[in-house]
């Protein structure tokens, strides 16, 4: 197999099924330029290495098997881009789907401009399970290619200007496309190391907006964020489940980062929340490169109101914004603590299966039905159905003086 010009790593951890429904739906694609890097990480080795058998044949996959040992995730994700052979990488979760076309629309670009990072803005799908009401999904049918502003991306990434609960980055190699040439600066950076942080896709976010120079979006959707019932997404918003997810996270990785030494100078831990673990990362990389890192105080503290809202049940919030309060007390000698105002959500009751409230063709070109349409039960069946209402890869237009003109500000969602 020549040079593939994109290579797809799907990582996985002992969650066989849905990653064997990735594998097949990401399979069916007919393309010869696209690579699956499939690196299974489960403790029953045997279930994923009879699946892999014959898919192995193909010589598009690169399968990497169990090791017998729970890898750490940063350890499973740098053997995946590690064997990675693609002139752009790309990284999915094991419930997610990313369309192969990619490859198509990173040809073309190649032909009119440089691009170290590719975004897009996909759906979100939540795998169904018995007597859940279907759940509404937003598809943008737009077609517009811009190059977005690296001064703009830094001030969502760093400032966490216009931020919600996370900043608005946009840019990563977790459903984002890298060049190789970005990809030998960050391991450059990293000392042979692509990932050195235990949150490995916004780790990649900020250094490839760090590094990264050219930066790509395309309005039409290449991939879908999903959701099963083991997902650790599902555990947001619960205190008890979000604690018991990073104590096995820890313990698999072997040492628990609230110890390290650069640690000292926050009082946020990662047990505040999804938000904290997020900017304790930008705090690690201040230590690691010397980086200045001010003026995005104001910013943080109501993205922490805003992670404390994900909270529904009542004693959850009161604990995790008690929480947040006493950390923001002993923070800059407690400046920041009258920003600091989350409001609580009374959870909706759903009573039957509900959809969403509008079905059909809203504001920007966005389509918007619910996600149990014609039946579909994967990531991958919502994509092939969607596919053929969306623009084909290989016909997105890409304007070359657009593309050359001043790079717009940043307005996509990470």
């Amino acid at each position: 197999m020549s040079e593939p010009t994109l290579s797809i790593c799907v990582p996985s951890r002992n969650r066989q099924i849905y990653f064997q429904q990735t594998i097949a739906s990401l399979m069916a694609s007919l393309r010869a330029d696209v690579e699956f890097v499939f690196a299974d990480n489960s403790d029953a080795a045997a279930v994923m290495d009879g699946f892999m058998a014959e898919r192995m044949r193909d010589p598009r996959v690169r399968y990497l098997a169990s090791t017998g040992r729970a890898l750490p995730m940063m350890e499973n994700w740098e053997r995946s881009i590690s064997a990675a052979t693609g002139r752009y990488v790309a990284f999915i979760g094991d419930d997610d789907y990313i369309d192969p076309d990619l490859a198509a629309f990173i040809t073309n670009l190649e032909k009119t401009t440089k691009a170290d990072a590719i975004a897009w803005t996909g759906p979100n799908f939540v795998w169904p399970v018995e007597g859940a009401a279907p759940r509404p999904v937003s598809i943008s049918l737009g077609t517009e290619v811009t190059r977005l502003s690296k001064a703009s991306l830094m001030r969502k990434a760093f400032l966490w200007e216009a931020a919600s609960h996370v900043p608005l980055s946009g840019f990563s190699i977790y459903h984002g496309a890298l060049s190789r040439g970005l990809l030998d600066k960050i391991k450059l950076m990293g000392n042979g190391r692509h990932f050195e942080f235990p949150v490995v896709d916004y780790e990649m976010a900020f250094k490839t907006i760090l590094l990264g120079e050219n930066f790509i979006h395309s309005s039409r959707p290449f991939s879908i964020l999903g959701a099963c019932p083991l997902s650790n997404s599902v555990t947001i918003g619960n205190v008890a489940a979000e604690r018991e997810a990073q104590r096995i996270f820890f313990a698999e990785h072997g040492w628990n980062m609230n110890d390290a030494e650069w640690m000292e100078g926050t009082p946020f831990r990662t047990w505040h929340g999804v938000t904290a673990c997020i900017y304790l990362i930008q705090h690690w990389l201040s230590h690691k490169i010397g980086m200045q890192h001010h003026g995005f105080e104001e910013n943080l503290v109501r993205a922490f109101s805003a992670n404390c809202g994900l909270y529904r049940r009542r004693a959850d919030f009161d604990q995790i914004t008690g929480e947040f309060r006493e950390a923001l007390a002993g923070w800059h000698g407690g400046q920041y603590l009258e920003l600091f105002t989350p409001r609580f959500f009374e959870p909706v009751a759903v009573q039957g299966p509900q959809a969403s409230a509008f079905t059909g063709l809203g504001d920007n070109s966005v389509l918007h039905f619910p996600d149990s349409i014609a039946g579909v039960r994967t990531p991958g069946e919502l994509f092939r159905l969607f596919s053929d209402v969306i623009v084909r890869a290989d016909d997105i237009p890409i304007d070359a003086d657009k593309l050359r003109s001043q790079p717009a500000s940043a307005s996509i969602a990470a």
